[in-house]
């Protein structure tokens, strides 16, 4: 008799299982915690630090090449992120159906604490991998083609450098965060002739490369590709051009010291260098306002762009 009665005792009831595994519901390995397994309840504990961390790293050093990538991507994240909470409520419910002694880890006071401090700290870990690599959102057409209005993409942001002609920034412009193509170096003499940029007295070269529509949401036309390649750049690259404006026309300036010059890639429809700070352009841009360096687009609705690299 007795012994039938201890084992009642030591047993939970059906309703007080769902309560201790819901806890898991609020961050996995938290029912764990409080059926006294704080072994187990820890490794779920850092596991979405490790997805996190897992995930940044593999954005920028596994990039998304096609759409197909992306959803498959999505959806292992989501998988991973939805058996973490699966599989620590199953082990909560199964370890729950005896009672065991109460240790001070899982009273009612520390598994709050855990409640508490737990999504704290991981709100706090995307910060600081965006420090590593960071998503960015193009919110207009000023670099297009090469990143459309609306484009995605994962930029390097402990690159500093070396700094190159024909290298795509990311830089803090006095009112926002810009994205544009370094033209000149400091020391450089540089000018723009019919919307040539003329480079210590060398013209870029820049030939035809058919045509496409462009332009701002009020504001569509149709404007001519240009393969061009900056005096002393690697590699060309693609630019936009919409007929004769006023910026096609700059008096050659020199780039001071610790300063480069940038021009976006949609030349009509850019305020860049050739634009002072006084009428929201960015004028010379300091080398220690550099952020970073854009590596790849992971997201575009022309899904042909996905993956394009934007650091070669």
């Amino acid at each position: 008799m007795s012994e039938a009665t201890d084992g009642r005792e030591r047993s939970r009831g059906y309703l007080a299982r769902v309560g201790i595994t819901s806890l898991n519901l609020i961050t996995p390995g938290l029912g764990l915690l409080r059926v006294g397994d704080w072994r187990t309840a820890a490794l779920f504990a850092i596991a979405p630090f490790i997805l996190i961390i897992l995930f940044t790293l593999g954005m920028a050093l596994l990039p998304v090449t096609s759409f197909r990538r992306v959803v498959l991507g999505l959806a292992t994240v989501v998988s991973l992120t939805g058996a973490l909470y699966f599989v620590s409520a199953a082990l909560t419910w199964r370890k729950s159906r005896l009672r065991s002694p109460v240790q001070a880890w899982s009273r009612w006071y520390c598994l709050a604490a855990v409640a508490i401090a737990l999504p704290v700290l991981l709100n706090l870990l995307p910060p600081l991998m965006h420090r590593l690599y960071k998503p960015f959102f193009a919110p207009s057409e000023s670099m297009a083609p090469a990143i459309g209005k609306g484009d995605k993409f994962i930029a390097d942001m402990l690159w500093r450098g070396p700094y190159r002609r024909g290298e795509i920034i990311i830089f803090k412009a006095p009112n926002n965060i810009r994205v544009s193509r370094i033209a000149a170096l400091p020391g450089d003499r540089i000018s723009m002739h019919g919307g040539v940029p003329i480079v210590n007295g060398k013209p870029a070269n820049q030939l035809p490369n058919g045509r496409i529509a462009a332009g701002s949401d009020k504001d569509w036309g149709s404007a001519t590709m240009l393969a061009e390649q900056l005096p002393g750049a690697d590699s060309p690259h693609r630019v936009l051009d919409m007929g004769t404006f006023d910026l096609d026309e700059m008096p050659e300036i020199t780039v001071p010291a610790n300063h480069i010059f940038v021009l976006g890639d949609n030349r009509d429809r850019s305020a860049d260098s050739r634009v002072p700070p006084e009428r929201s352009g960015v004028g010379m841009v300091p080398m220690d306002s550099v952020l970073g360096r854009p590596m790849y687009v992971h997201w575009s609705s022309d899904r042909a762009k996905i993956g394009t690299r934007l650091d070669n």
